[in-house]
C-alpha cells in the first residue's frame, strides 16, 4: 500500500494518499507596504559587494509579491496548530536544504521536521560561520571556509522562528521554523502555499511572519477537511496600527 506521509497515528491508523485532503490559500497584503531597506553594510565587504554588483540588495525583512491584482507577503510559515495533538509523525529522512548564496541565505525562510536533517550549504567563494542560539534545541557556531562546505543540523525539539545568522556577515540572517508533523508550507513569490496530504478532520491552521511591524487580521482559521477533499483559504496581513 502506498502511504502519505507515512503519518502514523495513536491508534495506529495510517492515513493513506488516496484518503487525505489538501489545503491551499494566498496570504494577502492591504493598505499601505513598508518600503525595503537596502543593505548598506554588504558595500564594506570586497567579496560581498562584488557578488552583489547590480542586485538590488534589499533587506528580506518583509518581501512582497502579486497574485492577480491582489499585493501578498512572501516568506510566511502556515501550519496546523492544532488538531493533531496525539498523532505521530516519522521525519523525513530526506533533508531540507539552505544555501549561502551572494552573501544571503536562500531561501530565506524554511521549514523541517524534528528530526529531519537540515543541510547548510555554502556556495560562496568565502569563509561563512553559521550560528544559532535556540531556545529548545542545541546551539551551534561553525565555519563554513569556501564554496561546497556543506553542514548537517537536526533539532530534536519543536521551535518556531529559530534564526540563522553568519558572525562574518551579520546582516545575513535566515529562518528555520521546526514543527512536529508535515502539514506547514511557506508563501511563495507570488504569496501562495499548499499543504498536501492532510488526514480528514477539523484542525486550525495559523500564520507567522518575522516582523512583527506586520500583522495577520486574523492569525488563526479553523477549516475542516474530507477524505479526497481540497479547501481554500486566505488571510491578509497589514501594517500594525498605532
Amino acid at each position: 500500500m502506498k502511504l502519505g506521509y507515512l503519518a502514523l497515528f495513536s491508534g495506529l491508523v495510517l492515513a493513506t494518499s488516496a484518503s487525505a485532503g489538501n489545503l491551499s490559500g494566498i496570504v494577502k497584503f492591504r493598505g499601505e507596504k513598508p518600503e525595503r531597506k537596502p543593505i548598506k553594510e554588504i558595500a564594506a565587504n570586497s567579496f560581498c559587494n562584488e557578488a552583489c554588483a547590480g542586485k538590488d540588495n534589499l533587506s528580506e525583512r518583509f518581501v512582497f509579491g502579486k497574485h492577480g491584482d491582489d499585493y501578498t507577503l512572501v516568506n510566511v510559515l502556515v501550519y496546523v496548530s492544532k488538531g493533531l495533538e496525539n498523532r505521530k509523525f516519522d521525519p523525513p529522512k530526506e533533508p531540507v536544504v539552505i544555501d549561502q548564496v551572494n552573501c544571503a541565505y536562500v531561501p530565506h525562510v524554511v521549514g523541517v521536521m524534528a528530526g529531519q536533517p537540515l543541510e547548510i550549504r555554502n556556495s560562496d567563494a568565502t569563509l561563512h560561520n553559521v550560528m544559532s542560539q535556540p531556545r529548545n534545541n542545541k546551539g551551534f557556531n561553525d565555519g563554513m571556509p569556501g564554496a561546497g562546505t556543506k553542514l548537517s543540523k537536526v533539532f530534536d525539539k519543536p521551535e518556531l522562528s529559530l534564526a540563522l545568522r553568519c558572525f562574518m556577515h551579520p546582516w545575513m540572517l535566515g529562518y528555520v521554523h521546526v514543527l512536529d508533523h508535515p502539514f506547514y508550507a511557506v508563501t511563495g513569490k507570488d504569496g501562495s502555499f499548499e499543504i498536501k496530504g492532510l488526514p480528514a478532520g477539523e484542525y486550525e491552521i495559523s500564520v507567522l511572519h518575522e516582523y512583527s511591524h506586520v500583522v495577520a487580521e486574523s492569525p488563526t482559521a479553523t477549516i475542516k477537511i474530507g477524505e479526497n477533499d481540497s479547501q481554500k483559504i486566505e488571510f491578509v496581513y497589514h501594517l500594525k496600527r498605532n
